[in-house]
């Protein structure tokens, strides 16, 4: 499964909701790089990173994705320009329903927990922390290289 292509194609599918809140969305430098797994759930996995990177920045930011190639894994990553998440409720975020008290954002609560639920299925990891190029969030998901 490429997972470059899929993540070509949801930057491409996400473009129209950058552009509307006048966010600067791009695919990152990145390595060709292949997995196994379930083309749809990666794709909705993709689309909830995206969608929340863009909803939680604020206007004028940047929402960037990743895909690189690395020795021991296939790390995907989300960075953006948005208010981040304080390390205390960034494993609460993962847990259906929860949102970040004082959030302006709406929505259902159920983002990270889909793309917990699809990166436990694919036997991935997945972390939340301090975005180091734009100072937001960063959603990182290491896969297994495909066989």
């Amino acid at each position: 499964l490429g997972l470059t292509a899929l993540a070509r194609q949801a930057v491409a599918d996400a473009a129209a909701a950058a552009l509307g809140r006048d966010i600067d969305l791009g695919l990152d430098d990145s390595d060709e790089a292949d997995i196994t797994g379930h083309p749809d759930a990666i794709e909705m996995l993709l689309r909830n990173l995206l969608d929340n990177a863009i909803k939680y920045t604020p206007a004028g930011g940047t929402v960037t994705l990743q895909v690189r190639a690395e020795a021991q894994a296939v790390r995907l990553s989300v960075d953006d320009s948005g208010p981040g998440i304080e390390p205390e409720d960034r494993a609460r975020v993962l847990d259906r329903f929860y949102r970040v008290p004082g959030s302006d954002a709406t929505g259902s609560g159920l983002g990270l927990a889909i793309v917990k639920a699809v990166a436990d299925l694919h036997g991935a990891t997945l972390s939340l922390t301090s975005s180091p190029s734009l100072g937001g969030l960063r959603v990182e998901v290491r896969f297994a290289h495909a066989p």
